[in-house]
């Protein structure tokens, strides 16, 4: 299989969750991807765990509720997080099923990071290159 070349930064959406064009950094040192989340509320719907959260100016937004596990942060700290299953598109159309976790990123220069969970087997990195698969948030 012929992996895709991306840059360091890459726009994503989204779609199941209706999120347009955010750019994501891409971290191979991560192995899970993560996503902004405020607001985080886990509650029942159909006798299913779902989680409610905020995504930037997206507010009210539902998900099924993958698991919740304990993770280490990149500072160290050990924090419970909430992570779901959604899909990624990419500006160049590419789409993949992806596990998140839900996060607060407030702090940080990009919403979303992407993790090697998601890059490995698909996409060689070139640090040197950003929006490589284009800019596009059709």
């Amino acid at each position: 299989m012929k992996k895709i070349v991306i840059g360091r930064d890459e726009m994503v959406q989204f779609p199941g969750l209706g999120i347009d064009a955010v750019e994501g950094r891409v971290d191979s040192g991560a192995r899970t991807s993560s996503m902004h989340a405020a607001n985080i509320e886990v509650f029942e719907k159909g006798g299913e765990k779902w989680v409610r959260f905020d995504f930037e100016e997206y507010r009210g937004l539902e998900a099924r509720l993958w698991k919740e596990k304990f993770v280490r942060s990149s500072n160290g700290r050990q924090q419970s997080r909430c992570f779901i299953k959604t899909k990624i598109r990419f500006a160049n159309g590419g789409q993949y099923l992806i596990k998140v976790s839900l996060t607060d990123r407030s702090k940080m220069k990009f919403p979303v990071l992407l993790g090697r969970r998601l890059l490995a087997g698909r996409f060689l990195v070139d640090v040197s290159k950003r929006f490589e698969l284009g800019v596009d948030d059709e």
